[in-house]
């Protein structure tokens, strides 16, 4: 397989329109493979049984022989104090996907509070996982001071936490997606790849290819090796849509 493909991942929000008439996650994983595509970010929020869809999942990833990825919409910390009650449940089930890779948002960090980088150090430092967190499109916790702060914090105390960055969301935050790259780069295990463009002075997902995102230019700054997942809505096409993405990518 092409080295290029190889770090290719399919976030299942390219299905969107398919996931929307009842489609489940994993019904989509043939579709992945039909693309010379192996790796699969999982959406938490589209998990309704997660007992039964845990397990088709595994079993389903195992059969076609799928790396399963997890994105998690839901923050380490609230109201300053490490969320265990909704973290830790998140962690057990990606390994019982045997995923490779968590991803989650920052949420309400205080650096000067060490009994609660202590306890995330506790809870991750056993586990065979890379956990990330993302610039998402809040400003609490898609802004660069946040990420930088919270990750230099990380890596001070020995604490096995790393970036996902998400070409597209700084401009939910009004924020330049190449300077904060070269200022994150150390830290990247993983990039969302999108393109943006703007309607009615609004920020909205779009096409690779389609907006205004300097993506080339982005992804020479940041790491070579690491997964690039394709994380945007492809439309009633998607798979028309995606082979283009990817061929951009692997040029």
């Amino acid at each position: 397989m092409n080295k290029m493909r190889e770090n290719i991942v399919i976030n299942t929000i390219v299905f969107k329109d398919l996931i929307d008439t009842g489609v489940k996650q994993w019904e989509t994983f043939k579709l992945v493979k039909s693309l010379g595509v192996s790796k699969i970010e999982i959406r938490r929020e589209w998990i309704v049984d997660f007992q039964k869809e845990i397990e088709i999942m595994a079993l389903e990833a195992e059969r076609q022989g799928i790396e399963l990825l997890y994105s998690v919409p839901i923050p380490l910390f609230s109201e300053e104090h490490l969320d265990i009650g909704n973290v830790l449940p998140c962690l057990d089930e990606a390994e019982r996907m045997k995923m490779k890779m968590v991803k989650f948002t920052i949420g309400d960090f205080d650096a000067a509070n060490l009994d609660e980088i202590r306890e995330l150090k506790g809870i991750l430092q056993n586990r065979n996982i890379i956990v990330t967190v993302e610039n998402d499109q809040t400003m609490q916790s898609g802004k660069l001071k946040v990420l930088k702060d919270f990750l230099a914090c990380c890596k001070e105390y020995g604490i096995p936490m790393y970036c996902t960055y998400d070409i597209g969301n700084w401009y939910w935050v009004s924020e330049n997606p190449v300077n904060n790259a070269s200022e994150l780069a150390e830290y990247v295990k993983y990039i969302h790849i999108k393109d943006v463009s703007y309607e009615n002075d609004e920020p909205v997902a779009q096409f690779l290819g389609k907006g205004i995102v300097e993506w080339q230019t982005i992804l020479k700054l940041l790491p070579q090796n690491v997964p690039q997942g394709i994380e945007y809505p492809c439309g009633p096409e998607p798979l028309e849509v995606l082979t283009d993405a990817i061929n951009k990518l692997i040029e």
